[in-house]
């Protein structure tokens, strides 16, 4: 048991029990009380038992053999030395940092609180699995799953920690974990924002239950930084089109870009297309009605001719709708893209999302298709995003009548 003579570094708990002399109780005893110290901090808490003065053996922590209970309450205050040392042990093992009056709590019973980062992060993971397909795509959650890898990684090599009492999350706990993104991890501006964006959402809940009294996120700026989005010119996509004497994989990756050019899909929603999908309307034309992977959000695509005519490829009966395709997964996909860009003579790196970028201004926006037309089409939420490709499309309006301004 521990004693009050032992000497202890502040970081170490010091556990001795006193007798309260200065306090009788109605039965004649006087209670005895554990001191716990612990970075510099000293508290002390009732026993719940008590005891004789001249049965004590100052300096020891102990009552003496002579009396009738000596046996029960040394037996009771060894136990509570042992639970004192094992909860603070876990509390230094997990939480490495923490207060002499949070150790306390928990020995009294009280639920868990501080709660830690990680607990937050776990809670939430745990609810997305629980709602991928339902409302919440699988890409959202592998997000989620990236921010705890780095979460947790960003404590043990930046902070030597396991873990963090939520409550102690700040700004300067936040920027250090931006630029563990930036710098350790490699990642753009733009994906480190979004990686912070999912910190922010699970750390809504500790901010409204007042576990963090002040929202760390109030202080730190977020702002996304503008992308130069490429995609292709009608020229390109003619290229591409014209290509031969490719192996049959390379022209179907070929023609899965091209669909997606031709329709605005994402990668993952040109796995998932199935003849579901393909609503023909009275008039005979087809177009594509499909709850976003991502989104969540219904797209309807009118189906152009050269995506008809791609999908026909690919069907053993005269409906287009039959088509069938092995997709391969999105790596391999891309780094074939790479190869078929080269042949075609493109001057620019294919991958998937581009034949995104490409619909939203090549196909639609630069023809003179409405802005609120290609949000739908392109499954947007709000109409802020298609206006990214807008301002694309304006500033190439722009830059083709430099020429004109010089004429005149």
């Amino acid at each position: 048991m521990a004693n009050s003579n032992r000497r202890h570094s502040l970081d170490e708990i010091s556990i001795s029990f006193l007798l309260r002399n200065g306090y009788r109780l109605k039965n004649g005893e006087h209670p005895i009380v554990v001191k716990l110290v612990y970075l510099g901090e000293r508290k002390e808490i009732n026993t719940g038992l008590s005891i004789s003065s001249n049965h004590w053996i100052s300096g020891s922590g102990m009552v003496d053999s002579t009396s009738k209970n000596a046996s029960f309450i040394n037996k009771e205050l060894a136990k509570l030395s042992i639970k004192v040392e094992e909860q603070f042990n876990s509390m230094k093992r997990i939480l490495v940092d923490f207060t002499l009056d949070e150790l306390i709590d928990r020995l009294k019973g009280k639920a868990e609180p501080p709660q830690t980062l990680m607990d937050y992060v776990n809670l939430m993971i745990k609810d997305f699995e629980s709602r991928v397909g339902v409302d919440l795509s699988i890409t959202t959650l592998y997000k989620y799953k990236r921010t705890a890898r780095y979460l947790l990684e960003y404590l043990q090599v930046k902070r030597s920690q396991k873990n963090l009492p939520v409550s102690r999350v700040n700004k300067d706990f936040l920027e250090g974990f931006f630029k563990f993104l930036r710098k350790e991890k490699a990642n753009s501006h733009n994906s480190s924002s979004a990686l912070m964006n999912c910190l922010k959402t699970i750390l809504e809940e500790p901010v409204k239950l007042g576990v963090i009294r002040h929202n760390p996120f109030r202080d730190l700026s977020l702002t996304r930084k503008p992308v130069n989005r490429e995609y292709l010119t009608t020229d390109e996509i003619k290229l591409l089109q014209k290509l031969e004497n490719l192996s049959p994989a390379m022209e179907r990756n070929r023609d899965i870009f091209l669909l997606a050019c031709f329709t605005g899909l994402a990668y993952s929603d040109i796995k998932d297309l199935k003849r579901i999908h393909i609503i023909v309307d009275p008039n005979g034309e087809m177009h594509i009605e499909k709850y976003r992977t991502k989104s969540t959000v219904l797209s309807y695509i009118p189906l152009i001719k050269a995506a008809e005519n791609i999908l026909l490829k690919y069907s053993p009966t005269e409906d287009c709708r039959d088509f069938q395709w092995l997709i391969p997964c999105n790596q391999k996909l891309n780094l074939s893209l790479k190869t078929i860009g080269k042949l075609a003579g493109i001057d620019r790196k294919l991958f998937m999302h581009l034949a995104r970028h490409t619909f939203a201004t090549t196909v639609t926006l630069s023809q003179g298709v409405p802005i609120e037309s290609v949000s739908k089409m392109l499954g947007h939420t709000t109409l802020k995003h298609t206006q990214l490709y807008a301002k694309i499309v304006n500033s190439k309006v722009d830059k083709d009548m430099e020429k004109v301004r010089n004429i005149f």
